[in-house]
């Protein structure tokens, strides 16, 4: 009787332990979770410390008509809040760009801008993620504000000089540019 009494303690003894050791590792894991979340967020703002562009919030420039912008932002389905247009303007010469947000690649090619209308390219892009664009000529990564896109319907870009710098200018505003 007594023989039993020592497995049953001893059985008890084992059952604790592993409930101890199972609440450790999950303890353990989720520390490790928390770490890598921390190591992808200080590598996502790594990323961000190294800035190539300056910001603007500009509406006093002369726009297409009300009903005009209307009809251009349904032609690109963004008339939802969580929708801006990205636009490519001035300076660039037919560069590779690919341009990613947090789920993925929205455009991936070249982009040469219209002498005569002074615009390159543009597209829909959701305002509530990050979206980043990587000027293949210059190594560059520049990303869209989403505190700011996700206020104003049009992000326009424009390059400047590689060489500078911060080449890039990326302007936010509610009005749409004409072409020329």
């Amino acid at each position: 009787m007594k023989f039993i009494m020592k497995y049953k303690i001893l059985l008890l003894a084992l059952g604790m332990l592993s409930v101890v050791s199972c609440k450790t590792t999950a303890k353990k894991n989720s520390e490790k979770d928390s770490d890598t979340n921390d190591k992808k967020e200080l590598v996502r703002s790594d990323k961000k410390e190294e800035i190539f562009f300056t910001e603007q919030t500009r509406n006093d420039f002369r726009a297409v008509s009300e009903s005009a912008q209307q009809k251009f932002l349904e032609a690109y389905n963004a008339t939802d809040k969580q929708y801006s247009i990205l636009f490519f303007t001035q300076g660039f010469n037919g560069e590779d760009v690919i341009v990613k947000n947090d789920n993925s690649t929205l455009y991936k090619g070249s982009v040469l801008t219209n002498k005569t209308t002074g615009l390159a390219k543009n597209m829909r892009i959701v305002n509530t993620e990050v979206t980043s664009i990587y000027d293949k000529a210059t190594k560059k990564t520049i990303y869209i504000n989403t505190n700011k896109a996700s206020k104003h319907k049009f992000v326009y870009v424009m390059k400047g000089n590689p060489d500078e710098e911060k080449p890039y200018k990326i302007t936010y505003s509610d009005k749409l540019r004409p072409e020329k």
